[in-house]
C-alpha cells in the first residue's frame, strides 16, 4: 500500500459516523453529480452581452491571459471556486483540484472552513497547501458562522492552512431552505467588517449562486478586498436543500437570483474592489463577456468537480487548459491581447438585461453601451 493510501485509510478511520456537518458535506456532493441543480429559467444573461472587435490581425500567441492577485502572477484569470472539505470523502477531492490549480499556476477556494473548527480532525481536508504550496489558496466561512466564532478562532482557521484570502459566503436562501440552515444573520455585516479589519488575510464577500445586489456592495465598498458575484445561471443551491429537505418549499425559489451578468454590473456600479465572477460561468465566451464587464477574476464549481469525478486532477488540469486556450482563441478572434486590452474592449448589452440596467439605474464604464 502506497503511503498516499496509508494516509487515506488513516484519515478515513477518523471519521465520526453520526456527524451531521460531515454527512452534510457529502449529500451536497452527491446531489450536485447526480441530480439536476440548475437554474431552469434563469440564464446568467451573458447572452445579452457583445464584445465589439478590436481592429488588427493577431495570433493566439500574441495573447497573454496573465494577471495578478495579491501581487502575484497567476496564468489564467480563473479559479476553482470552493467546493467541498469536512468529510472524510472530499480530502482526495480538494487534493486533485490542488494539484491541478498547482499545475495551471491559479487560485483555489475551498469550501466552509466551519467543519474544522468543530472537529479539528478534520483540517486535513482543506490543507492543499501540503500538496500544492504555490497556490493563492482562498479559505472560507459562512456569515451565519461569523456570528459564532471569534476572531482568534477565524485566524487560526486561516494559519491552520495557510490560506491567503477569506472568503465570507452569503447565502440566505440556501439557509432558509436546508433543514439545518441558521437564517439568524443578525448583525453579520458589522461582524464581517470587524473581521477584516482583524484578520491578516484580505477578507472577499461572495453569494452562493443567488447573486450580489449594488445595495449589498455599496455596504462593503472600502471595507472589504473583494466581492464574488456568484450570480444566477448556474447551480441553485436552494435547488441542491430542496433534494435535501424532499420538501416543496423551494421549488417556489428555485430560480430566485440575480443573474451573473447583472450582478457584475450592479457591484461594479457602486465598488471599487476586486470584483470577480462566478455563477454559470461554463465557457470561453461567458469569461470573455465578464472580463470584458469589468471581472478581474472567473470563477466555477460544478465543472470543476465533475471533471475530478471523471478523471481526477488530470481532470481538472484539462478543464482548465481548454478553457484557458479557448480563451486567448476568442480574444485572438477579436483583436485582444491582454486581460487588460479586454477591460476596455467596446461592449453592446441588449435584450430584457439592457433594460434591467436602465430600471435599475446602474452607473456604467464608459466603454459599456446600451442598446435599447
Amino acid at each position: 500500500m502506497s503511503n498516499e493510501n496509508k494516509d487515506d485509510k488513516e484519515y478515513t478511520e477518523n471519521y465520526i459516523e453520526n456527524d451531521k456537518t460531515q454527512q452534510r458535506k457529502i449529500e451536497h456532493i452527491n446531489i450536485v453529480l447526480n441530480k439536476d441543480v440548475q437554474y431552469h429559467k434563469r440564464t446568467t444573461m451573458f447572452e445579452y452581452v457583445k464584445i465589439l472587435p478590436k481592429s488588427g490581425e493577431i495570433s493566439i500567441d500574441d495573447v497573454d491571459i496573465s494577471t495578478t492577485l495579491l501581487n502575484k502572477k497567476i496564468n489564467t484569470p480563473l479559479f476553482a471556486s470552493a467546493i467541498t472539505g469536512g468529510h472524510t470523502a472530499t480530502f482526495k477531492i480538494n487534493r486533485d483540484i490542488a494539484i491541478a490549480v498547482e499545475r495551471i499556476g491559479m487560485a483555489m477556494g475551498v469550501g466552509s472552513q466551519r467543519a474544522m473548527i468543530e472537529k479539528p480532525d478534520l483540517k486535513y481536508t482543506f490543507d492543499v497547501k501540503k500538496v500544492a504550496n504555490n497556490i493563492i489558496l482562498i479559505g472560507n466561512i459562512g456569515a451565519a458562522q461569523t456570528l459564532k466564532y471569534d476572531n482568534n478562532e477565524i485566524q487560526h482557521m486561516l494559519d491552520e492552512v495557510n490560506a491567503d484570502i477569506l472568503a465570507v459566503h452569503l447565502n440566505p436562501a440556501q439557509e432558509s431552505v436546508q433543514p439545518e440552515g441558521d437564517i439568524n444573520l443578525k448583525g453579520a455585516y458589522n461582524r464581517i467588517c470587524e473581521i477584516a479589519k482583524s484578520v491578516k488575510q484580505p477578507v472577499i464577500i461572495k453569494e452562493v449562486g443567488n447573486g450580489v445586489s449594488k445595495e449589498v456592495a455599496e455596504k462593503f465598498e472600502k471595507r472589504v478586498y473583494g466581492i464574488d458575484v456568484e450570480g444566477a445561471g448556474g447551480t441553485t443551491w436552494v435547488g441542491v436543500e430542496t433534494y435535501r429537505s424532499k420538501g416543496s418549499y423551494g421549488n417556489a425559489f428555485w430560480d430566485w437570483g440575480i443573474p451573473t451578468a447583472l450582478s457584475l454590473l450592479e457591484v461594479k456600479s457602486v465598488f471599487s474592489g476586486s470584483t470577480w465572477a462566478s455563477g454559470g460561468v461554463r465557457t470561453p465566451t461567458d469569461i470573455m463577456k465578464a472580463l470584458a464587464l469589468g471581472a478581474d477574476l472567473c470563477g466555477m464549481a460544478k465543472p470543476v468537480l465533475e471533471a475530478q469525478n471523471r478523471n481526477g486532477a488530470e481532470g481538472v488540469y484539462h478543464l482548465f487548459l481548454n478553457l484557458s486556450t479557448g480563451l486567448k482563441e476568442e480574444m485572438a478572434k477579436l483583436g485582444y491581447r491582454s486581460i487588460k486590452e479586454l477591460a476596455g474592449a467596446k461592449v453592446e448589452i441588449n435584450g430584457v438585461l439592457a433594460k434591467l440596467v436602465k430600471q435599475r439605474d446602474l452607473k456604467l464604464n464608459k466603454n459599456i453601451k446600451l442598446i435599447l
